[in-house]
């Protein structure tokens, strides 16, 4: 009973906020002040007026029928006298770890296994999860998010699009390796530049999938020219154009404001874990047509010129080594004993 009450006060948006289903239903949901009807008869309940719909952020235009995701764009009003930020979020699937790895490994065989198990990493999780809560605390807040994808039919697309984003583009990953940061970036940066409105914040995860070694936030930042911040766990918006957020330094943690617009890195955290969508809004995702996005190519990346080989000399070994014999009970002694008597332990 008291299940089915809260999932029909979710639906309505009835209560001042939905306790329970809180991790599916984020979003806080308003109950308009009670309305005395005329004429109500004593000793009885006065009668009230029926709540009224849910806010305008809680339904999207178009959210159950089919239709291009990137050549549109936000079809959200805003009502609100605080300056809106955009958010825009780069994600990069990864290959499931619960498949195992084709027997041959190459560049095309990972690149189908990627296709075929697609799974946002962690930290591209938690950038999402911090651009929901951004849009928890101020509804006016609208986020774009930018999908690193293999085909115009990528799963991973439908999944990003499950959470109600304002919109949900992608672009070829075999045009745009991840491994080629440097390229990467400055086609992102170009394309980034001439989005209207203009991006705020950009969010990413601290490597951007399985062929990125984490130099793309970096390459990124400096291509836009905009602050970093790295191993970031939390952002808060601020009054004016700035954002206070949230950084692992080390065995500490620190806190940092950033002029906007500038570009965070995020980490994978407890705090930031990606909460799961609404079946509603997942069975109105698997009906969206998506479409690819052309980057536009940026500046040329230095010419790299061959200098030379030469062979290198194997490094002098300046500790002996010594080979332990015996079974292997003597070998385990005579290591303990070594592990025991050079000072350092385990």
């Amino acid at each position: 009973m008291n299940t089915e009450r809260g999932n029909r006060a979710c639906r309505q948006g009835m209560g001042t906020q939905c306790q329970r289903h809180r991790p599916c239903c984020p979003y806080p949901l308003r109950r308009t002040s009670p309305v005395t009807v005329p004429g109500a008869g004593k000793g009885r309940a006065a009668a009230q007026q029926p709540l009224t719909a849910p806010d305008e952020r809680n339904i999207r235009p178009g959210i159950l029928g089919s239709r291009a995701i990137c050549p549109q764009t936000s079809r959200r009003t805003h009502h609100s006298r605080i300056e809106t930020m955009n958010v825009l979020v780069l994600l990069a699937g990864i290959a499931d770890p619960k498949w195992p790895l084709p027997a041959s490994l190459a560049a095309t065989t990972l690149d189908t296994q990627r296709a075929t198990y697609p799974l946002l990493s962690p930290f591209d999780e938690a950038a999402l999860e911090l651009a929901l809560k951004l849009r928890d605390a101020d509804a006016s807040v609208q986020i774009r998010a930018l999908v690193a994808a293999s085909s115009a039919q990528d799963p991973l697309m439908r999944h990003v699009a499950s959470f109600r984003l304002d919109q949900v583009c992608a672009f070829d990953t075999a045009r745009w390796p991840a491994w080629n940061s440097a390229a990467l970036a400055s086609a992102l940066s170009s394309w980034a530049q001439k989005l209207t409105p203009a991006p705020d914040l950009l969010l990413m995860g601290r490597e951007f999938g399985d062929q990125d070694d984490g130099s793309l936030p970096s390459t990124l930042a400096q291509a836009l020219a905009w602050p970093l911040s790295t191993l970031v766990l939390e952002a808060t918006a601020e009054s004016g154009s700035s954002v206070r957020l949230l950084r692992q330094q080390g065995a500490v943690q620190e806190r940092v404001r950033k002029d906007l617009p500038a570009v965070a890195a995020v980490t994978n955290h407890a705090r930031n874990r990606l909460r799961h969508p609404l079946l509603k809004n997942v069975m109105a995702a698997k009906k969206m047509v998506f479409e690819l996005t052309d980057l536009p190519d940026g500046p040329p990346p230095p010419a790299l010129r061959w200098a030379g080989t030469a062979l290198a000399s194997a490094p002098a070994r300046t500790t002996a080594c010594r080979m332990l014999d015996g079974d292997a009970a003597a070998q385990a002694r005579a290591l303990a004993t070594l592990l025991l008597t050079s000072g350092e332990t385990a």
